[in-house]
């Protein structure tokens, strides 16, 4: 089903010390909002979305905004647009 790996499963550590800190709304680093951002562009590009045929606008709008997500804000906006389709990649 091409289904996305989880922030949580990430074996490093820095990822979900980062996603901690974005949810508890700490100031993040530069590397950790690029990191951030890396995920989301992972989880919105998982073909299981593509599956599920139906918002395929959206989806590809979805897609193309995650390339330039640099900000906490346009991290917020992003996950806020996520969820109107029923994609929570939290």
């Amino acid at each position: 089903m091409g289904l996305p790996l989880n922030w949580r499963d990430e074996t490093s550590g820095e990822l979900p010390r980062a996603v901690f800190k974005y949810f508890s709304s700490q100031q993040l680093t530069a590397e950790e909002i690029s990191l951030i951002a890396e995920y989301c562009q992972h989880y919105i590009n998982a073909p299981c979305w593509d599956a599920s045929g139906g918002f395929p606008d959206e989806l590809a709008a979805l897609r193309e905004s995650a390339k330039s997500l640099s900000s906490v804000g346009e991290i917020n906006q992003w996950v806020n647009s996520c969820l109107e389709i029923a994609i929570d990649p939290f």
